[in-house]
């Protein structure tokens, strides 16, 4: 008995490493690439932000898009009290969104550091950190790619990517205006707006499509899924550790430390509960455990060098609310099997 749960612990230290060095080394080669070659370049910063926009585009048209089709070619369809799911997921993201802004209100922070909080706390880090944190802890012998875990976490996030792209970008933008000056803001609004996202839409429709129809998956593709979390993570690392020569954490602490409350203590205990009052349990309630416990996401640093929000105060919460998982991981790790 003993033996198992030291074997049990050692997995579960081991899995959190390997989750860690996936979640910092792409971002650590990101800013890396900013600190030894772009910033002694003539023009390095805008060169910087250039780049990073690339491999933020890249990810979505590339990366995010194909993995969509995949993993919703072969996810179950919601039916029962499946439909929660995505439902949840939303609700979530907009708890999330509502306790940022709030945070920064209740604080007296300004509009741009309003909106910048709203989409800090509407995203979080479910396709990438939430993939390999899936991938690497709710794999098991029968399932080694943890193909029904990302399945279930395809479901969760059925209306992540539109909420994304047509909601939480533009509204942010909106939140971040002053109203005056360049169309107010509706003229945020519509700047906010970039037509490009909506190819990751089209990508789940397709993936829809094709599970409808019957289409059966070739053999070849197992495993792909699990690969482009790995490609996206990488990608999207590096974006955000171009981003990061712009984060604070010493003038934003108190900030992270609201949004951090936000991040692993009021969405997490709100969505587990909720899930559990709903029914679900086993392999569903880990889900939902992890994707409400991820850090403010690679797509809220992106969004708000897409559409002009502060990277000062986005860079910060990132950095700091993915610090965390060094802690978050661990508990997640020892935690989830206990969710039966």
């Amino acid at each position: 008995m003993l033996g198992d749960l030291t074997m049990a612990q050692s997995d579960a230290v081991a899995r959190s490493i390997a989750i860690l060095l996936w979640m910092v080394l792409p971002v650590v080669g990101g800013y890396l690439l900013w600190r030894l070659w772009l910033r002694r370049r003539e023009g390095g910063e805008a060169l910087a932000s250039r780049i990073a926009r690339i491999t933020s585009q890249t990810s979505i048209l590339g990366v995010v898009s194909p993995m969509l089709v995949l993993v919703f070619w072969t996810s179950s369809l919601p039916a029962g009290k499946a439909v929660a799911l995505p439902v949840l997921g939303l609700l979530i993201h907009v708890l999330g969104g509502a306790a940022g802004w709030a945070m920064a209100r209740v604080a007296g922070w300004g509009a741009p550091f309003r909106g910048a909080c709203f989409l800090g706390g509407a995203s979080s880090n479910i396709l990438t950190f939430g993939g390999i944190v899936t991938v690497l802890l709710l794999g098991t012998h029968g399932d080694p790619h943890a193909e029904r875990a990302l399945g279930e976490m395809s479901l969760y996030r059925i209306c992540e990517a539109p909420f994304y792209y047509l909601v939480a970008w533009p509204l942010a933008a909106v939140l971040a205006a002053r109203g005056e000056g360049e169309g107010g803001w509706a003229g945020a609004f519509r700047r906010s707006f970039q037509p490009f996202t909506l190819v990751p839409l089209a990508a789940m429709a397709l993936g829809w499509a094709l599970n409808l129809a019957k289409v059966a998956r070739p053999g070849a593709l197992d495993g792909a899924a699990a690969l482009l979390v790995r490609v996206n993570v990488t990608l999207l690392g590096v974006t955000v550790g171009l981003t990061l020569r712009r984060a604070a954490l010493a003038r934003q602490w108190k900030c992270c430390l609201g949004m951090s409350a936000i991040k692993f203590l009021l969405l997490p205990a709100v969505a587990v509960g909720a899930a559990w009052l709903l029914g679900f349990s086993g392999t569903t309630l880990q889900v939902v455990a992890v994707c409400a416990s991820m850090p403010v996401a690679f797509m809220a640093v992106v969004g708000g060098n897409l559409v002009g929000l502060d990277e000062e105060v986005l860079g910060s919460l990132w950095l700091f609310t993915t610090a965390a998982m060094l802690v978050v991981v661990p508990l997640l790790a020892l935690g989830l099997p206990l969710l039966v």
